[in-house]
């Protein structure tokens, strides 16, 4: 009994996936949509690379102090310097995040799953560009200096990234991430079906 209820549950899993994909089929008006934001396709590159980190972060890390003095805070650094990295996206990307925002924001696509990615990732757009510190620059060595250290306040944490310290809690419980997790592996077929090639489908939905 439990293994037909098993397989019962199996296929309704399986029929409801079918479902899914047959009713998020792109039509005209969405395919023009995913083309525009093809068009867009370097600049969410850019700020994925950014946003994710890079060798020269790594390596900027590795010339500081408290690195050369404890190796094996590498990975915590890495980890703990990521509101730093997202400060300073907004610092280098902020034009192109607001203008994405407002791009999404304004699209109206036919298809459910289209309208809920484009929702989420406006929200997300609109979460990175919160950390605006206007300008300020951040010195990755201090910042990581100061987040790792467990006796650091509020005050050192905003003196070091210009930023509210209250919002490095939100970058990280982020809904709209949450999201994205599981929206962006259907859209990403969506893309293709639209008609964009999957590198680019891959790039907008990173």
């Amino acid at each position: 009994m439990k293994r037909m209820l098993a397989t019962a549950a199996a296929l309704a899993a399986l029929l409801a996936g079918a479902a899914l994909a047959a009713g998020a089929k792109p039509d005209a008006h969405d395919r023009a949509l995913a083309r525009a934001l093809d068009a867009r396709v370097q600049t969410f590159r850019d700020i994925a690379a950014k946003r994710g980190g890079n060798d020269s972060l790594q390596h900027s890390l590795a010339r500081c102090p408290l690195m050369k003095k404890d190796p094996s805070q590498a990975f915590a650094a890495l980890f703990a310097v990521l509101p730093a990295v997202v400060t300073q996206l907004v610092n280098d990307y902020g034009p192109q995040l607001r203008e994405l925002q407002q791009m999404l924001l304004g699209m109206n696509p036919h298809a459910g799953l289209f309208r809920r990615w484009t929702a989420a990732e406006a929200k997300s757009f609109g979460l990175l560009l919160r950390f605006d510190n206007h300008g300020k620059k951040i010195d990755l060595c201090d910042a990581a200096t100061v987040m790792l250290d467990k006796k650091s306040t509020p005050a050192d944490v905003q003196r070091v990234l210009g930023i509210d310290p209250s919002l490095i809690a939100v970058l990280f419980r982020s809904p709209a991430g949450a999201a994205l997790a599981g929206l962006n592996p259907q859209m990403r077929a969506f893309f293709i079906a639209a008609g964009l090639l999957k590198a680019d489908a891959k790039i907008l939905t990173s």
